[in-house]
C-alpha cells in the first residue's frame, strides 16, 4: 500500500445513531467498527442489515483528510461506486460519482499522466491535485480489503465475487 495515501473502511454500530457529525472524528469506534477488527465485526454479525449497510470510507494524502466519517453513507455501494469511478477515470480521463444515499460527489480528472484532481463536493468544495497511480492503487486496496473482509467474515449473507473481479481487472488497466 502507497505511504502517501491512507485509506480505512469502517462498518456503522447499528445499536448506534448519529445525531451530532461534530462529535464522529473524535468518537469513531463509539459510532463504527474498522474492517479490520475481526471481533468486533464479528459481534456485529447479527445486527447488521446486508442490503443497507452503513460504514464510512476514511482517505487521506499525507495528513490531509480525502474522505472522512462524516460523510457515512451505504459502504459496499459506495465502494462499488468508487470501483465504477476507477474505471471511468482509466478509461476516459475523468470521472465523478454521487454518494449512493446522500448528495456528495466525488470528481477525479487527469491533469497530467501521473497526476489527478480529486474534488470532492459535500456541505463544501474540495479540490487537490495528488497522484494518480498511487491513489487508483491505495482505492483498489482498500476496496478489495473490504470485500474479500467481508465475504470471509459473512460470506453466507453477502456475495460480492463481482466486485472482487472487478478489482482484479482495473489492476490490469493501469
Amino acid at each position: 500500500m502507497s505511504k502517501l495515501f491512507y485509506v480505512n473502511t469502517f462498518i456503522s454500530r447499528p445499536d448506534r445513531k448519529i445525531n451530532d457529525l461534530s462529535l464522529l472524528e473524535s468518537n469513531i469506534e463509539e459510532y463504527f467498527v474498522q474492517i479490520k477488527d475481526v471481533r468486533e465485526i464479528l459481534n456485529l454479525k447479527d445486527s447488521l442489515d446486508f442490503d443497507y449497510l452503513n460504514g464510512a470510507i476514511t482517505l487521506k494524502y499525507f495528513e490531509q483528510s480525502l474522505l472522512d466519517v462524516s460523510l457515512w453513507d451505504l459502504v459496499d455501494q459506495l465502494w462499488s461506486y468508487i470501483l465504477n469511478a476507477i474505471e471511468e477515470l482509466l478509461n476516459t480521463g475523468e470521472a465523478e460519482t454521487y454518494f449512493p444515499d446522500q448528495p456528495v460527489k466525488i470528481r477525479l480528472k487527469s491533469v497530467s499522466k501521473d497526476t489527478v484532481l480529486y474534488e470532492i463536493e459535500a456541505n463544501d468544495h474540495f479540490k487537490i491535485s495528488i497522484p494518480k497511480n498511487e491513489l487508483i492503487e491505495t482505492l483498489l486496496d482498500g476496496a478489495n480489503e473490504f470485500f474479500k473482509s467481508m465475504e470471509g467474515y459473512f460470506g453466507e449473507k453477502c456475495n460480492y465475487q463481482y466486485e472482487i473481479d472487478k478489482i482484479v481487472s482495473l489492476r490490469k488497466l493501469f
